[in-house]
């Protein structure tokens, strides 16, 4: 049973497991929602930085690692939150 006060998961364990148990089509709404939002995002990457992305992607995680790893946290949470307040 899915408990979103389990402090022994992550936010990353806790929306898989509200993906994989959710309605399959509120998952799959929100999921084309992030993959609009990440092609959005690549675009603007792209037109910021050209060829020259990949290298900058890799500079960000090898720098910024941790604030990387509290964003992807922070998405997760988000889209849980998304997904559920659907389901209700």
């Amino acid at each position: 049973m899915f408990d979103p006060f389990d402090e022994n998961k992550t936010p990353k364990d806790k929306f898989f497991e509200i993906v994989f148990n959710a309605n399959k089509n509120l998952v799959i709404e929100e999921l084309e929602e992030v993959f609009k939002r990440l092609a959005v995002l690549n675009i603007l990457a792209e037109n910021c930085y050209g060829d020259e992305l990949e290298e900058k992607i890799a500079e960000i995680y090898f720098n910024k690692s941790d604030e990387v790893e509290e964003v992807e946290q922070d998405l997760y949470i988000h889209s849980m939150a998304n997904i559920l307040s659907k389901n209700e």
